[in-house]
C-alpha cells in the first residue's frame, strides 16, 4: 500500500529534515569545542598563561553544541509525534538563541579592533620577553620556531 502524501506530511518531513540539520550543526560545534580544548594547550604554551581566556571558547562551543543537539532532537521529536507544545518550545528556543547570537556577534564586531590591538601587543611583549633565538633549546623558542616553519594552521591541526 502506498503512503498518502498530503501537504501536512510533506511539512512534517521538511521539519524533521531541518531539525536533523540543526542536530548535525550541534555535532559540528561539539567537535570544534573538543578540538579547541585539545589544541588550546599548545596555544597557551606558545603565547603564555595570560592567553588562557581563549580556552573558554572551547567550552562555549561545547555548551552551544550540546544545546543545539538537544534542540534539534526535541524539534524532531515534536515533528514526529505532532506535538504542538514541543514544536513551539523548539521554535521559541531557536529564536532566543538566534537573538543572543546576533547580539554577541554585534558586540564582538564592535570591539574587535580594540581587542585585536590589545591581543597583538600582549603577544609581542610575551614574544620579546621569552624568545631566545632560533637554535635555543628552551620550549618557548622551539615551539615558536615550529610555528614559523610549518605555519600556524599546520601547527595547531597536526596534533589532532
Amino acid at each position: 500500500m502506498a503512503e498518502i502524501h498530503t501537504p501536512y506530511s510533506s511539512l512534517k518531513k521538511l521539519i524533521s529534515l531541518l531539525n536533523g540539520f540543526v542536530a548535525v550543526s550541534g555535532i559540528i560545534l561539539v567537535g570544534l569545542g573538543i578540538g579547541g580544548k585539545c589544541g588550546g594547550t599548545s596555544l597557551t604554551s606558545v603565547l603564555g598563561v595570560s592567553t588562557a581566556y581563549l580556552l573558554h571558547v572551547g567550552f562555549l562551543c561545547l555548551v552551544m553544541g550540546c544545546a543545539t543537539i538537544l534542540l534539534g532532537c526535541a524539534g524532531w521529536y515534536g515533528a514526529t509525534k505532532e506535538s504542538r507544545g514541543m514544536l513551539l518550545f523548539c521554535i521559541l528556543s531557536m529564536i532566543i538563541v538566534l537573538i543572543v547570537e546576533v547580539t554577541a556577534a554585534t558586540v564582538v564586531l564592535l570591539f574587535f579592533p580594540i581587542v585585536r590591538d590589545v591581543a597583538l601587543e600582549h603577544s609581542f611583549v610575551t614574544l620579546r620577553k621569552n624568545y631566545r633565538g632560533y637554535n635555543e633549546p628552551d620550549d618557548y623558542s622551539t615551539q615558536w620556531n615550529l610555528v614559523m616553519e610549518k605555519g600556524l594552521s599546520k601547527y595547531f591541526f597536526s596534533s589532532l
